[in-house]
């Protein structure tokens, strides 16, 4: 059925951990959107404050910026490493000190294309007529190449994270996936691993297509992902956005070069035969 506006959902979850440290947020203004993700490293004490550091800088930033943004890839960044600053400055203020760390998935949509970036395992799903057309690669030992495997304290375990926000790491700055044109009815979804692997992606794919609210079928999905954890699921938190055909600049009809050639020629001609009347 196609619809003119955005459809937006969010799902979070405690799972069977004694609080929810996830965080997220979705923020649209001026036809642009802005969602945001973060899941708190386990082991690393107030990751909470990690993950909500994030949100609260991306807040910050989104509030502060004009839209359309500029250049969508660089806010990106900056919202990362401004947010990895603030949290390992907060930690060195604790008495003692602490080092919280929390993952980071950030997109865009505006004028008609996705940006994203992220660092850590909670992940990015661009998904278009029941497939997944991208998606982002986790940031953990299993994906690093063997030299800097080699070089990682924690190289015994597949799972470990190799990127996040806070701590003492130097890695911080986020992956940048390629814009991604948007088409109508195409699913951007930001989650948590309590989510993604708590459930396998065929079951996201037919779920998140099916004719349901997407509100519905997320909240399916974190329930499920919650009694696949079996006594044991972690935090569950998923935000996603289905496009509409007249949203986020969908429906506007990007000028080729030629044709912006052509009409740059046009003006030209026109302004020479101005002149000549003056």
């Amino acid at each position: 059925m196609s619809r003119s506006s955005p459809e937006i959902a969010r799902i979070t979850l405690q799972g069977n951990r004694p609080e929810n440290q996830d965080r997220f947020l979705v923020l649209q203004q001026d036809d642009c959107c802005m969602m945001a993700l973060g899941d708190r490293l386990g082991g690393h004490p107030r990751g909470d404050m990690a993950a909500q550091m994030l949100i609260d800088t991306c807040e910050e930033m989104w509030s502060t910026t004009r839209k359309p943004l500029l250049n969508p890839n660089y806010f990106i960044q900056q919202c990362v490493l401004r947010a990895h600053q603030a949290i390992v400055d907060w930690g060195i203020r604790q008495n003692p000190s602490v080092t919280p760390r929390t993952t980071a998935v950030v997109a865009i949509l505006q004028e008609g294309e996705c940006y994203w970036g992220h660092a850590g395992d909670s992940r990015f799903y661009l998904i278009r007529d029941r497939r997944i057309h991208s998606k982002s690669k986790d940031h953990i030992v299993a994906n690093e190449p063997e030299r800097v495997i080699a070089s990682l304290l924690d190289s015994a375990n597949p799972g470990a994270i190799t990127r996040c926000l806070g701590g003492a790491s130097q890695n911080a700055a986020p992956t940048l996936g390629s814009p991604i044109p948007l088409k109508e009815d195409d699913i951007v979804l930001l989650c948590s691993d309590g989510f993604w692997n708590q459930l396998g992606e065929e079951l996201m794919l037919t779920t998140l297509h099916n004719a349901m609210p997407l509100d519905n079928a997320l909240r399916m999905l974190g329930e499920i992902a919650e009694q696949n954890g079996i006594g044991q699921s972690d935090n569950i938190t998923a935000v996603g956005v289905r496009t509409g055909h007249d949203s986020y600049g969908i429906g506007q009809i990007p000028i080729t070069h030629d044709e912006e050639s052509a009409l740059l020629l046009a003006i030209e001609h026109l302004n020479s035969l101005i002149n000549k009347n003056f």
